[in-house]
């Protein structure tokens, strides 16, 4: 559990300190994959803020998968305030076994959820296995751009003095090597982003 979610103010945070990154993000994703229209997960949605980015931006059918009632409660709120609740459905779901069948998804993403994972080989195969040939799953915590990235490391620390000794935690190299490490046991094909933007795990079907 992060600091923020610890203190309960984590939608807080997302809808306000983090809310420039998601469109970036979601631009991003879309022009990099390819992928505009189908159907799109976002894992360990939080408020649904990146699914809204993608409900936004493309043709996308987007499904916000979040285990917290809390969270699923406010995602239907902000797609409504968004004017998506015609392509961005909630649902309440545990990302280590996803209600949804073997090949579903064409684009699945997932940002700053994976550090909290309990079993990432367990969650990594699922993802594997609803990800639909020719899909791609960006899974990771990138922040957009390096401004971005900044500028809200500055705000959160003025909030939290701890956060970026948390931050730095969360993107470890014991951690990405273990993302790493449970990519390798879905047997698809991989690649890594990790820059002054962010960490991205990049994954093919």
């Amino acid at each position: 559990m992060s600091t923020d979610e610890k203190l309960g103010n984590f939608p807080d945070i997302a809808e306000n300190v983090f809310a420039p990154i998601y469109p970036v993000i979601a631009s991003d994703i879309a022009a990099s994959s390819g992928i505009k229209e189908g159907i799109c997960l976002d894992l360990g949605c939080g408020i649904a803020s990146l699914g809204i980015a993608f409900a936004e931006q493309t043709e996308l059918m987007v499904y916000a998968v979040d285990i917290s009632e809390k969270m699923h409660e406010l995602s239907i709120e902000k797609a409504a305030r968004h004017g998506v609740s015609d392509r961005l459905e909630p649902v309440l779901a545990d990302v280590h076994k996803l209600p949804f069948d073997d090949d579903f998804a064409n684009l699945i993403v997932s940002r700053g959820s994976v550090f909290f994972w309990d079993d990432l080989p367990v969650a990594f195969s699922e993802i594997a296995r609803v990800l639909a040939p020719g899909g791609e799953a960006w899974i990771g915590g990138g922040f957009g751009t390096a401004e971005l990235r900044q500028q809200i490391a500055k705000t959160m620390e003025a909030r939290a003095p701890d956060w970026q000794e948390g931050s730095k935690k969360r993107l470890s190299p014991e951690n990405k090597q273990a993302m790493k490490n449970a990519c390798f046991t879905t047997g698809l094909l991989f690649r890594v982003v990790d820059d002054d933007a962010g960490f991205w795990i990049v994954m093919n079907k």
